[in-house]
């Protein structure tokens, strides 16, 4: 689900969309917030029917996201430590990390001092 989210993201910050649609999962809801927590995108919506429309951010002809990657995959997860999150904190885009305190950004989990499964890595 989340390939499928990151991929429809990138598809649409691509080709300069105002919005992309999603089929909603409470995974990818957690993911979402912790997007425009960050301020990446300009938030989304709950349709009845269960699709989310996620509004995509751009300034001044730009999308906020200028790089997103997919770290782990269901083939090779990748974890990390919280003193590998410290060393890796001098990079200046946004990690997102699954821990057992939720879905959370490197910043987050560092000063909570969690490590937790690599999602993704926005720049």
């Amino acid at each position: 689900m989340l390939s499928s989210l990151m991929y429809r993201l990138r598809n649409g910050l691509m080709g300069y969309h105002i919005s992309v649609s999603f089929e909603e999962a409470r995974f990818c809801v957690k993911f979402l917030n912790v997007l425009w927590d960050e301020g990446l995108i300009r938030g989304y919506k709950k349709m009845d029917n269960g699709i989310i429309f996620i509004f995509l951010l751009y300034c001044g002809g730009y999308s906020q996201i200028q790089r997103l990657s997919i770290i782990s995959k269901p083939s090779s997860p990748l974890y990390i430590s919280c003193l590998d999150l410290a060393r890796l904190n001098r990079f200046s885009g946004v990690l997102i990390l699954s821990t057992p305190k939720g879905i959370m950004t490197g910043q987050k989990a560092l000063r909570i001092g969690q490590g937790g499964q690599v999602l993704a890595y926005f720049e």
